[in-house]
């Protein structure tokens, strides 16, 4: 009998530049390994501290950058969001210990008057996820949760603005990773 594996020769891009992220905001006994095991439904990387074994579990989302309106700008100041939706079952039914959102944000640099797109994460527990869901979001078509997560990177601040308004902050890129990296390193 066969066994399956996830096609890791076409890792997900957002999954790779996470990997990356991760890299650089771990410290060095913490390995980001890939799964190849097909079985293993909902996580797309694992964080192993090589030392001590213990194991967390992440899963990737990822957004395209969005230009922002500018309504929104006027509204929320610098920055752009990102929107992310999928079926309630998917954070329901979720093993992974983590959620890691990837948002590539539109920045501008204005010494050089260019924009550039910056990656940025939002790395929540997944049962902090379940929570903020249950005291701010409801279902949208058929049964999907939709997060647009704003991300100004001048001001480090996040929030949730589709449904109820909910600050995200505390996650946001080295803010989530200092969690994190306590929970692997404990």
């Amino acid at each position: 009998m066969g066994r399956a594996y996830k096609n890791f020769w076409s890792l997900n891009t957002d999954e790779a530049v996470v990997t990356g992220i991760l890299r650089d905001c771990t410290p060095k006994n913490v390995e980001v390994l890939i799964p190849l095991n097909a079985q293993m439904k909902g996580i797309d990387l694992i964080l192993m501290n090589i030392e001590s074994k213990k194991i967390i579990s992440i899963q990737v989302k990822g957004s395209r950058a969005f230009e922002p309106r500018k309504s929104e700008t006027e509204k929320y100041g610098e920055g752009s969001p990102g929107w992310f939706f999928f079926p309630k079952e998917v954070i329901e039914r979720s093993t992974a210990d983590y959620f890691i959102f990837l948002v590539y944000v539109i920045e501008q640099n204005y010494q050089s008057g260019r924009r550039l797109i910056a990656p940025h994460t939002i790395t929540i527990p997944i049962n902090n996820l379940k929570k903020l869901i249950k005291e701010n979001k409801s279902t949208h078509g058929d049964g999907r949760y939709s997060f647009k997560f704003w991300i100004n990177p001048k001001e480090k601040k996040s929030f949730d603005f589709r449904d109820s308004n909910y600050y995200v902050s505390e996650y946001l890129d080295k803010k989530g990773f200092v969690k994190l990296n306590a929970l692997i390193n404990k």
